[in-house]
């Protein structure tokens, strides 16, 4: 179990990694801005727990950006965790299929939370901003999906080799790189 939680948080990493490069090619080709809904996050989680965020306003909001962006790794991170323990499970869907439930999970634990904090309201989304976020977390979910995938078939066919080649000849699997 604790095997197919490291690949899930490696999985999850990689489609972060897929997410953030959507959304910059995104910013890049329409020209948009990036989202201050993470700035604004952490303002509502600074305020709800009543903690101040340290330094000038300069350093605050630099602060607070950073924070936004290490939430959102956090969040696909997780969710990569939660892909792999439900492989660990023995939840063996097609690629698209564990892709959508990756892709509708992230955006789930990012767009959760902020609805709740009351930093956005999903219904009152323009067709635009739909576009802009199901498009980086459907890259997200086909790559966490996809790097998983690849994790575990490359895991499960060396041992099934070696196990099979041990039992017909000890001297042939002594021989084997390992």
């Amino acid at each position: 179990m604790l095997s197919s939680i490291v690949r899930g948080a490696a999985a999850g990493a990689a489609g972060t990694t897929a997410l953030h490069a959507a959304t910059y090619l995104d910013m890049t080709l329409r020209g948009r801005p990036s989202s201050s809904t993470p700035q604004q996050t952490i303002d509502k989680l600074s305020e709800t727990t009543d903690t101040s965020i340290p330094g000038d306003k300069d350093t605050q909001e630099n602060r607070k950006s950073g924070l936004g962006a290490l939430l959102g790794m956090v969040t696909g991170t997780t969710v990569g965790v939660g892909y792999g323990a439900l492989h660990g499970c023995g939840w063996r869907p097609p690629m698209l299929v564990g892709a959508t439930v990756a892709t509708v999970s992230a955006m789930v634990g990012s767009s959760a939370p902020m609805t709740v904090l009351g930093v956005t309201d999903p219904r009152s989304w323009s067709a635009s901003d739909w576009l802009s976020d199901v498009l980086p977390h459907l890259a997200y979910g086909l790559v966490t999906a996809a790097t998983y995938g690849l994790m575990e078939n490359g895991r499960s066919r060396k041992p099934r080799l070696n196990r099979k080649l041990r039992g017909k000849n000890k001297n042939m699997a002594r021989a084997l790189p390992r």
